[in-house]
C-alpha cells in the first residue's frame, strides 16, 4: 500500500539554522545573567537566615540555661575579615566568659567543634550601632550582642536600639544590604536595601 504523504528529502536551510542559533543566543544572553543574579540573591538570603538563626539560638540558649550568652562580632567594615562571630557564656553575670560550643560552629583546628562561625560567601559585617564593646575596661573594637536569661540584651550606653548591617559584594542583585534591628527586649527584625 502506498502512503498519500509526500516525504521530502529537503532539510533545513542555512538561513533557518542561523535564525534558530541566533534566537538561542539571545535567550541565553537574557536568561543566564538573570539566573546567576537569582542564585546570588538566594545565597545572600541564606547567609542572612543563618546569622539570624544563630542569634535566635544564642538568645534561646540564654533563656533555657539561665546564663548570659555573648555573640562577639568581628570589627565591622572590612570586606575581607569582618565575617566571623564567636559564642561565649557566663554563669556569673558577665564577670568571666567561656567558649560556648554551638551547632555548626568550628574550633581553632580543622575538624574541631567550637564557638566560631563565619558568614559564607562574599558577605561581611559592614557596620553596627548601639552594641557594647566588652570588656568595657579594655575594649577590643569588636561589638558584642549579650543576651540575658530573661531574653533581653545589652545595648551601648545611651542607646535605645542597635543595628548590624550585613553587606554583600554582589552588586547586581536586588538587595545587597540587610540591616538587622535589635531591641533591648532581644527581639530583632531585618530590612533589605540596595546601595
Amino acid at each position: 500500500m502506498r502512503s498519500r504523504f509526500n516525504h521530502s528529502s529537503r532539510g533545513f536551510s542555512l538561513t533557518e539554522m542561523l535564525v534558530v542559533i541566533a534566537l538561542i543566543g539571545v535567550f541565553s544572553l537574557i536568561s543566564v545573567p538573570a539566573f546567576i543574579n537569582m542564585r546570588n540573591q538566594s545565597t545572600f538570603r541564606a547567609d542572612l537566615n543563618t546569622f539570624a538563626t544563630d542569634l535566635r539560638s544564642a538568645r534561646s540558649y540564654a533563656i533555657s540555661h539561665t546564663v548570659d550568652v555573648r555573640v562577639e562580632l568581628d570589627a565591622p567594615g572590612n570586606s575581607l575579615t569582618s565575617n566571623t562571630y564567636r559564642f561565649y557564656s557566663s554563669v556569673d553575670r558577665g564577670t568571666t566568659w567561656t567558649a560556648l560550643t554551638m551547632p555548626g560552629a568550628h574550633g581553632i583546628g580543622p575538624g574541631t567543634q567550637g564557638n566560631i562561625k563565619s558568614i559564607a560567601g562574599p558577605v561581611w559585617i559592614q557596620s553596627q550601632t548601639g552594641l557594647p564593646d566588652l570588656p568595657i575596661a579594655t575594649p577590643d573594637g569588636k561589638p558584642d550582642i549579650v543576651y540575658h536569661p530573661n531574653g533581653g540584651m545589652d545595648l551601648a550606653v545611651n542607646a535605645t536600639s542597635a543595628t548590624v548591617v550585613l553587606r554583600c559584594a554582589w552588586k547586581r542583585i536586588a538587595y545587597d544590604t540587610f540591616t538587622i534591628g535589635l531591641s533591648a527586649s532581644g527581639q530583632f527584625n531585618s530590612t533589605s536595601s540596595h546601595t
